[in-house]
């Protein structure tokens, strides 16, 4: 075809007008709204006792409740971002204070501990994050699809962060105030497995750039 004009026409023919994403705040709040109830519902699954919020100690399992739920907000709102060819994530700066407090809140806990670990009042914990993270890994991945990413992996590894954080938030309302040491090497394992898990399940099916 020598008219390029025509080869052009032909084209635009083709062509279909490209639908903006919404908002990352906005995609942040309905992933939220989608996610959370899944997992709550997942976790109907795992064994579990309520937390007992009248015992000593309270005030400070509710803090890394609460510092869990707003690191897992920024990090699926810096995945979201990075999702987005050309748009750069929250700094890391911006994530590292709450994960480090929530760290060092929750090795606190471990010096007032004065109970033995008992089998039959311990909760699985590493078993309970990874089946509360699947549906909401799985809402993440299809969230992600919907844009292309220059780092796919960037995204995939903060968004497994988000829903690792959301998850043992779900933990904190089901889980002893105090923690053994046992129980703090579950979580951080558990951690690292949904990151994992996030970026070997997505990396297939999030779209690059």
């Amino acid at each position: 075809m020598t008219d390029h004009h025509l080869l052009i026409e032909k084209l635009g023919r083709d062509l279909r007008p490209v639908k903006r994403p919404p908002a990352t705040g906005k995609r942040v709040l309905v992933w939220l709204a989608l996610a959370l109830p899944a997992g709550i519902a997942a976790s109907l699954l795992v064994p579990r006792t309520l937390t007992d919020w009248s015992q000593a100690g309270a005030i400070q399992a509710a803090l890394q409740l609460m510092l869990a739920f707003i690191l897992g907000l920024l990090a699926m709102r810096s995945a979201f971002e990075l999702s987005i060819a050309g748009r750069r994530g929250i700094s890391a700066k911006l994530l590292l204070p709450p994960g480090l407090l929530w760290l060092g809140l929750s090795a606190s806990s471990l010096l007032q501990t004065a109970t033995p670990l008992q089998q039959h009042d311990t909760l699985p914990c590493f078993v309970f994050l990874l089946v509360v993270s699947l549906p909401m890994l799985l809402l993440t991945i299809i969230s992600l699809r919907r844009t292309r990413a220059l780092y796919p992996a960037r995204s995939l590894a903060m968004a497994g962060l988000g829903v690792a954080c959301m998850a043992v938030s779900l933990l904190a309302f089901c889980h002893p105030v105090h923690l053994h040491a046992l129980d703090l090497l579950q979580h951080l394992a558990a951690i690292v497995s949904i990151i994992v898990l996030t970026v070997l399940l997505g990396r297939r099916w999030v779209q690059i750039a």
